[in-house]
C-alpha cells in the first residue's frame, strides 16, 4: 500500500476509484464500502484509494465535544494496509482545507489531482465548507462529469446501526463482546510496558502495566484480552481500575499473562479485548482478592478452550 500525506501528489494511477470519510474504527461498515470499492477497481483494471483525514475534522469543527479517536493514525494506517487497499491518502485536515467548497473539491481534487473514475461513500457522507456537499450533490455531479458513483447505505446490527459514534459509547460502557461484530474484530490498544508496583507478583500474579496514548479505554474492570507481542498472542486477564482493595488512586492496565513468564519491561505490545468479567471491586481482604483473580483467570481458561478459532489463540 501507497501512502501519501498530502494531496500534492505527482504520481498518477490507473482508473482510481475512491472512498472518502473518516474510518475511525474501520468498522464492519466501513470495511463494506472498502470491499466494494477494491471489486470497482479491479472490475475496470483500476486502483483502489482511501482518502481520510489527520487530524480528525471534529478536532478543527467542534474541538470542546473531544470525541476521542478509535483507532490513531498510526493503528488506522496498518489496519487500512491490512484490507488491501491500494493507495491510502491522510489528508490534512486544516483551516484551508475546511474552506473548500464542493464543487472545487470534486472538480479540482477529487478529479483534476487524483483523476478518479469512480468514487463510493457511505449514504451519512458530507464534505466541503459548511459540510453542504453530500450524496446527492455526488450523484449530481458524477452524472454531469462522468464518473462512477455509488452510496453503501446504513448497516446494522441486530437492528443497531453500526457508526463509529455507537462505537465509541460501547468502548466506555465495556461493551467488549459486542464490539467484536461492530468492528469485525477485538477492540485493541496498544502501548509500552512500563515498571508498576510490584504486587501482583507478590500475590502470585505477576502483572505488567501498560502505558498507552490511545483515547478510548474499556470501563474500568476485569476483561478476558490476548496480549500480543512480536506477532505472538498469548491468553491474558486485564484490569483496569484504581485497585480499591489497596486505595490506589491512579488509573491503571494491568495485565496477567496466562502460562507465560519473562521480563517485558520497555517492549511495546497491542491488548485485546474480548469479554467483560466483571467490575472492579473492593474486597475485604487480600485472601479473598486472590480467590476473586484465581476465578477470573479460570473464567479466562474457560473462555479460550471454548473460542479456539480465535485469531491468534494458543
Amino acid at each position: 500500500m501507497k501512502i501519501f500525506e498530502t494531496l500534492n501528489i505527482a504520481e498518477k494511477f490507473p482508473n482510481p476509484v475512491l472512498t472518502v470519510g473518516n474510518y475511525d474504527g474501520l468498522h464492519t461498515g466501513h470495511r463494506m464500502i472498502i470491499e466494494k470499492v477494491k471489486a470497482k477497481a479491479a472490475e475496470i483494471g483500476g486502483a483502489s484509494m482511501l482518502m481520510t483525514f489527520n487530524p480528525h475534522p471534529m478536532s478543527l469543527l467542534a474541538p470542546e465535544k473531544q470525541i476521542g479517536l478509535i483507532t490513531p493514525v498510526h493503528a488506522k494506517k496498518r489496519i487500512i494496509e491490512e484490507t488491501g487497499i491500494d493507495v491510502l491518502i491522510l489528508a490534512p485536515f486544516t483551516p484551508e482545507f475546511r474552506a473548500i467548497d464542493p464543487e472545487h473539491f470534486v472538480k479540482d481534487i477529487l478529479l483534476g489531482r487524483l483523476g478518479i473514475k469512480g468514487l463510493i461513500v457511505g449514504y451519512d457522507f458530507k464534505f466541503g465548507k459548511g459540510g453542504k456537499g453530500d450524496v446527492h450533490l455526488l450523484r449530481r455531479f458524477s452524472d454531469e462529469l462522468g464518473f462512477f458513483f455509488d452510496v453503501v447505505d446504513v448497516i446494522t446490527l441486530h437492528g443497531e446501526k453500526i457508526g463509529s459514534n455507537r462505537i465509541r459509547k460501547m468502548i466506555k460502557n465495556g461493551e467488549t463482546e459486542r464490539l467484536i461484530g461492530f468492528l469485525g474484530r477485538p477492540h485493541m490498544i496498544e502501548g509500552r510496558v512500563v515498571k508498576g508496583l510490584g504486587r501482583g507478583a507478590g500475590l502470585g500474579f505477576p502483572t505488567i502495566n501498560l502505558e498507552t496514548d490511545f483515547d478510548l479505554i474499556p470501563k474500568e474492570g476485569v476483561y478476558v484480552t490476548q496480549i500480543e507481542m512480536a506477532g505472538v498472542k498469548y491468553p491474558a486477564v486485564t484490569n483496569i481500575g484504581r485497585n480499591p482493595t489497596f486505595d490506589g488512586k491512579t488509573l491503571t492496565i494491568e495485565t496477567f499473562i496466562l502460562d507465560f513468564s519473562g521480563n517485558l519491561y520497555g517492549q511495546e505490545v497491542s491488548l485485546y479485548f474480548y469479554q467483560r468479567i466483571r467490575d472492579e471491586m473492593r474486597f475485604g481482604s487480600v485472601d479473598e482478592l486472590l480467590k476473586r483473580i484465581s476465578l477470573d483467570v479460570e473464567i479466562a481458561r474457560g473462555y479460550f478452550r471454548n473460542n479456539q478459532d480465535k485469531e491468534g489463540t494458543p
